[in-house]
């Protein structure tokens, strides 16, 4: 691939999540020439239509001063892209931002873990609009708890959902009183019973909306086990117990003495979950593991990967560099 790039060649990271779409644009020096974000309103199997993203492609690659034909190597991290069956679909949208040049789709924890491990080994914890936990082990192979049959309830609608159905169970005490009523402002329900009328006929909406009403709760879930309200704390210590279970079964496929974990999403980074998961990996004897504040977005791991691609290795050097950029920092 090496043949086709000159001084005007750049390439392409995009981060396609449950939430936004980032695409990252940046020269072989490593230096960031545009960064779009957008609001995403599908997730990206339900997308079928490309125009939308042609024009944020545009949109970034105006910004950067640069034509498409400039493009060497796209990178894409998709969310929902989880086995060999998701690939076409995954490779189709990818296809679909309009660029000609080589690319790779990959699982966008994959361009996470990238990212914040800056290409070393360790565990990403990953809690967003979806969860997942990542390993690379000091061999280079990739694991995911997804490959014991586990899974942590730990993505935003499911602290939505339990939330919520322990309130309607009549399980709050006086010390949720404030998280009930953001929950009853948040869902429009002048009371509990009119809230639980409206969940038994399904809020009247299709499974997909529900689940993205619910992730869209999630903050002032996280928000009110920060301020101790009983079923918000009960709720969040359980996904992070998951998210134990999960890493600990990962720990047993590494040699060494310490292993780094490392988080990204909504959820792993708001102030109690992440709290959370620094207690436990750091606090609690007997453990391997030592937290690693995240060094680069998604967005900018898969940029690293999208070099690695056309076979440039710069080492730490080229993470150096695109720590330059705002964008390319959590």
């Amino acid at each position: 691939m090496l043949e086709n790039i000159n001084t005007d060649s750049v390439v392409a990271g995009i981060d396609m999540g449950g939430t936004n779409v980032r695409i990252m644009i940046a020269d072989l020096a490593g230096e960031v020439r545009a960064y779009v974000k957008v609001e995403a309103d599908l997730l990206p199997k339900q997308r079928t239509d490309a125009a939308p993203l042609v024009e944020q492609m545009l949109e970034a690659l105006a910004q950067a001063e640069c034509r498409a034909e400039d493009v060497a190597f796209v990178a894409a991290g998709i969310a929902g892209f989880d086995d060999e069956a998701d690939r076409a679909w995954a490779e189709r949208l990818t296809a679909g931002f309009g660029l000609a040049c080589p690319s790779r789709a990959v699982n966008d924890a994959v361009i996470a873990h990238r990212g914040a491990l800056a290409g070393g080994s360790g565990i990403l914890v990953a809690s967003g609009t979806g969860s997942i936990l990542l390993a690379h082990t000091e061999r280079g192979q990739w694991l995911r708890n997804y490959d014991f049959g586990h899974y942590a309830a730990s993505g935003a609608r499911f602290l939505g959902y339990e939330t919520v159905y322990d309130a309607l169970a009549g399980r709050e005490t006086p010390g949720d009183a404030a998280l009930v009523r953001d929950m009853l402002r948040f869902f429009r329900a002048s009371d509990l019973r009119e809230l639980a009328e409206s969940a038994s006929r399904g809020f009247g909406l299709s499974r997909e909306r529900r689940d993205r009403l619910f992730g869209l709760f999630a903050p002032v879930v996280t928000r009110h086990a920060e301020a101790g309200s009983p079923i918000a704390v009960r709720v969040c210590d359980e996904a992070l117990r998951q998210i134990g279970v999960g890493s600990d079964l990962l720990a047993a496929f590494f040699g060494g003495p310490d292993i780094p974990v490392s988080q990204t999403g909504s959820v792993a980074g708001s102030a109690y979950m992440l709290g959370g998961l620094q207690d436990m990996i750091c606090s609690q004897p007997g453990r391997r593991f030592r937290w690693t504040a995240p060094r680069l977005t998604p967005a900018a791991g898969a940029i690293l990967i999208a070099y690695e691609s056309l076979g440039l290795s710069y080492g730490d050097s080229m993470a150096d560099a695109l720590e330059n950029s705002p964008h390319s920092r959590l």
